[in-house]
């Protein structure tokens, strides 16, 4: 098949789809984006009720957030689970890759936001993504460099930019004098990226006969992009001209895009087609690029492929061979057999009008009977009995002309609005059970607080099946084939290692170590729609966990990458992204030395019957020793009570010796004490008798009295010295005494009333006494 061949088919297959998908299909979507916006419906009369009601509106509203909170609770959306023992590794790196991919180098909220309110709304929500070469300029300082590493940094590509000698420095090989420089090198780096992006759904073409919501086999899917010339260009489209682009006519003729361009318009006015050559600017021109993914028979095997082709109207810019189909599209509810599917806006379509109606009613009825009509009375010729213009000047307190007292008379227009409420109470329980959004899904009423905690919980669960199904639908639809092409891109073969931060670690990935999705399986986590009843199932597990790990099945069931499991999942349903702020992961840390494996029974029986040996000599030897022990406890008492008698033996002999010598002492001290008495007493007679016989002698040391003959001793000089050589006497005769301190330490020897203080050395021996 030659290129003019296939610019033909493409182009029929082209008007084929957009017949269908601009036709029928895009007057549906306008209808339910006009609803949404609560447009006039067309039959609203001057003077009267034109309120539209916002069921569309406020169904898709309260919807939306149950959906995301979903699938964006967490920062895994998806995870991947091997098939393979060796690809446990793979599918941990993939998942976390992937993610971080959707969440962080795409913004995978808006992304998902985007997608799921255009499902809920215009039945289908498109997502496209697809590997772009990123081109930019890094630009690299450089400071005091030579001649020569500016040379090698110019080697290795790129451009020197202010280029400036800042002085001179000696080399110390040659000892040259070298110029040194401050520079900036610019490189262009390309870089592989993968871009996701949610795309309006009147850009997406579908084969009209296709039957699946899946795309993965489609013969022909087609994204109609609107693009700039510097995009193309920078797309590596450097060929093409403004004149070319400009041509690319603008293929949207849907209802719903020229609502949605309308929309955006600030008059009201749709915008016109502005795909013309720029005259400052060539570079802005603006036109549309049809990126289609067909199934044909392009090298003439007899077999069709899947290609990619990038094309303008009739110019062909790629044509290359592709692995997959890189768009998913969703509905909210599926329909047999169909691609396209259901709206939850259609579903409430008939319900806002129905009620819309029926409120115009209930409030024209409202003003009538506040500003009730009035009968005028006419005369034969039909002329009114009253003035007109009094009539109809409606101010408190205004003036009636008449010609007859009885011309005037109201027209009482009964309200019926309370007729209307119950029919509208009605409609209200027809939406909620077609959408299961219900009042308690938008928070309880004032009589829905007397209900209790378990009523309301089994009335939030009843409400939110339809909308589990759902996200089940758009998980299986929409998230499930946006992470296998992620991953399909990644294992290509040309993407660079992939580096970012994972859990306050940074990792890097080699894409190129994984297998690609075929030998994995995702499983998309309907994870926390209600985070009150996940929280407590959780919990109600961990403490199954806790229990059961008590019991001989424990080992069997459970093991510390369970519970870590259970833990971050009660992490991340609180809310808090982070499970390494709280939990360390068992699956990081080293893992325990492998036990042997058990011997035989045999075996077994014998260490058994060893052991019980062992423990039978270890027993007797304890009570050996036990006995020994309190024999020589026994014998060491006994030796010790003898010593101590021995010892107070000892010190009574002592005592009772010390005490005779004390004895002995005093009696040879009185005997003296005696003698000197009476050689005093006879000296003092003999003194006596001479100084009667002769009393001219001078008898020194004796008084005698003149009168009464009486004699008395002089004071003796001596008498001092004989006292104090006594008291020294009776000091050195005292018994000795050891003074010891609190702790019991020797600090001195304690003699009469003397205190000798014991002197030791630096050691602590004793040396002396002072």
């Amino acid at each position: 098949m030659d290129d003019e061949a296939l610019l033909n088919h493409l182009q029929t297959l082209e008007e084929d789809s957009a017949a269908f998908v601009w036709g029928a299909l895009g007057g549906e979507r306008e209808k339910a984006q006009r609803e949404y916006f609560r447009m006039p419906y067309g039959n609203e009369e001057d003077g009267w009720s034109s309120i539209v009601t916002s069921d569309v509106q406020d169904t898709v509203e309260w919807i939306l957030p149950q959906l995301l909170d979903i699938f964006a609770a967490t920062d895994s959306i998806v995870s991947f689970e091997p098939t393979k023992a060796e690809d446990v590794k793979g599918a941990e790196q993939a998942t976390d890759t992937c993610n971080y991919v959707f969440t962080k180098k795409n913004d995978g909220f808006l992304i998902l936001y985007t997608a799921i309110k255009d499902a809920l709304l215009v039945k289908n929500g498109a997502v496209h993504w697809r590997k772009e070469t990123k081109r930019r300029k890094v630009k690299t300082p450089l400071r005091g460099v030579s001649e020569m590493q500016l040379t090698m940094a110019l080697e290795q590509g790129g451009e020197l930019l202010n280029a400036e000698p800042v002085g001179q420095v000696q080399d110390p090989m040659t000892g040259e004098a070298l110029t040194i420089y401050n520079a900036t090198l610019e490189q262009e780096e390309t870089t592989q990226e993968i871009k996701v992006e949610a795309f309006p759904p009147e850009d997406l073409l579908v084969k009209r006969d296709w039957t699946k919501p899946l795309l993965h086999d489609c013969p022909y899917v087609a994204r109609i992009m609107r693009v700039t010339l510097s995009d193309l260009v920078e797309m590596g489209y450097t060929d093409v001209t403004a004149e070319d682009l400009a041509g690319s006519d603008d293929p949207s003729e849907s209802a719903d895009a020229e609502f949605r361009t309308s929309r955006l318009s600030q008059n009201g006015d749709a915008y016109e087609d502005d795909t013309m050559v720029s005259v400052e600017d060539d570079s802005l021109t603006e036109g549309y690029l049809r990126i289609e993914y067909v199934l044909v028979d392009y090298d003439g095997d007899g077999i069709a492929e899947r290609r990619c082709i990038y094309r303008l109207k009739n110019k062909i810019l790629k044509n290359e061979e592709e692995s997959h189909v890189p768009i998913a599209t969703a509905s909210p509810i599926l329909v047999a057999h169909r691609w396209d599917g259901m709206s939850i806006a259609e579903t409430v379509s008939d319900i806002q009008q129905l009620k819309t109606e029926m409120t115009r009613q209930m409030l024209n009825s409202l003003y009538l009977a506040n500003t009730p009509r009035t009968k005028v009375l006419t005369d034969a010729q039909g002329s009114p009995m009253a003035n007109i213009d009094d009539l109809l000047d409606n101010r408190p307190g205004g003036v009636l002309r008449t010609k007859s007292m009885d011309g005037l008379q109201e027209y009482v227009t009964p309200f019926v609005g309370g007729q209307t409420l119950p029919i509208l109470e009605y409609v209200d329980a027809m939406r909620e059970n077609r959408t299961g959004v219900t009042r308690y899904s938008q928070g309880l009423g004032a009589d829905g607080l007397e209900k209790t905690n378990g009523e309301s919980a089994r009335l939030m669960n009843a409400s939110q099946m339809r909308i589990k199904l759902i996200a089940r639908i758009m998980a299986e639809c929409l998230v499930k084939p946006i992470f296998q092409g992620i991953l399909k891109l990644l294992t290509e073969g040309d993407m660079q290692k992939i580096a970012f931060r994972l859990r306050n670690d940074f990792v890097e990935y080699d894409p190129q170590e994984w297998r690609d999705s075929y030998d994995m399986t995702i499983n998309v986590g309907l994870g926390t729609g209600d985070k009150d009843m996940q929280l407590r199932h959780l919990s109600a597990i961990f403490q199954s966990q806790m229990a059961l790990a008590q019991s001989p099945f424990g080992p069997a069931l459970i093991d510390p990458t369970k519970i870590y499991n259970t833990q971050a999942k009660l992490v991340e349903n609180a809310g808090f992204k982070n499970v390494g702020d709280f939990w360390k992961d068992p699956a990081k840390e080293p893992p325990p030395p492998q036990q042997p494996p058990p011997p035989p029974p045999q075996v077994l029986v014998k260490q058994m019957e060893l052991a019980a040996d062992a423990q039978k000599f270890q027993a007797e030897q304890q009570l050996t020793m036990q006995r020994e022990s309190l024999q020589a406890e026994a014998k060491q008492r006994e030796t010790q009570m003898q010593l101590e008698l021995q010892a107070a033996n000892d010190a009574r002999d002592a005592e009772r010796e010390q005490l005779m010598a004390m004895h002995k002492q005093q009696l040879a001290m009185a005997q003296l004490e005696l003698d000197r008495y009476k050689t005093d007493a006879d000296n003092k007679t003999k003194i006596i008798t001479a100084r009667i016989a002769h009393p001219e002698s001078q008898l020194t040391g004796l008084e005698i009295n003149p009168e009464t003959g009486e004699v008395w001793e002089k004071p003796d000089p001596m008498d001092s010295v004989m006292q104090a050589l006594g008291a020294l006497v009776e000091q050195s005769n005292a018994p000795k005494a050891i003074v010891r301190d609190e702790t019991g330490k020797v600090v001195g020897v304690q003699q009469g009333s003397q205190m000798r203080t014991v002197v030791r050395d630096e050691s602590g021996k004793v040396i002396g006494v002072q």
